[in-house]
């Protein structure tokens, strides 16, 4: 799904929930720079997807046409789509790492690091490998919950014992620094990120 058509479904499912968003509203919600905002409002009523209104205070409100609700269902189904192919596909290459781990290198127990969606993905995966998940760490989300797991710190997996520290991180954050400081804390390997799905043949 492209960037744009998810930056159009963020927008159209912000107006959708209220009856009076307006141009701050949307700035607000969507953490977007004003222009960006203007020119992404543009763009929708110019589709026709969206109507405009001038309120007192020098306000503009924005509301959905009935062409606007019948795009924001179909950009919706469109997104559940496409990441119900991504995260099956990460749970593939998850599964396929994990067997590769348990059999040719005797690992049993792993700690996870990133307390984001991938890592409940491939926590999916560990029991038909007989791997234990030892921790979940996490700096940003110490405390939560994630993969059945209290999130600790980097610095807890000092009093641990494991073989292989798996990076479920699936966003940028996982620059050069951070990677070096976990290799310091045991072996680290990555759950490969797979490109886009590929569209299924009917």
């Amino acid at each position: 799904m492209r960037s744009s058509s998810m930056r159009e479904l963020d927008i159209l499912q912000a107006i959708g929930e209220g009856e009076r968003v307006t141009r701050r509203d949307l700035m607000h919600r969507l953490n977007i720079a004003g222009r960006l905002a203007d020119r992404y409002i543009k763009q929708l009523v110019g589709k026709g997807l969206l109507k405009v209104k001038t309120a007192p205070a020098r306000r503009v409100l924005y509301w959905l046409t009935p062409k606007g609700f019948a795009e924001k269902a179909r950009l919706s189904y469109e997104f559940v789509t496409y990441t119900y192919k991504m995260y099956r596909e990460c749970h593939r290459l998850a599964s396929n790492m994990l067997h590769d781990l348990a059999r040719r290198h005797g690992v049993r127990r792993v700690v996870f690091y990133g307390a984001e969606p991938l890592a409940e993905v491939v926590a999916v995966s560990l029991p038909e490998n007989h791997i234990e998940l030892v921790a979940v760490a996490d700096e940003d989300h110490v405390g939560e919950e994630c993969a059945g797991q209290t999130v600790v710190s980097i610095d807890a997996l000092d009093r641990l014992e494991f073989d292989r520290i798996v990076f479920t991180a699936f966003s940028k954050r996982d620059d050069v620094i951070l990677r070096k400081l976990l290799e310091t804390k045991g072996e680290v390997v990555h759950v490969a990120e797979p490109g886009p799905p590929a569209e299924e043949k009917p």
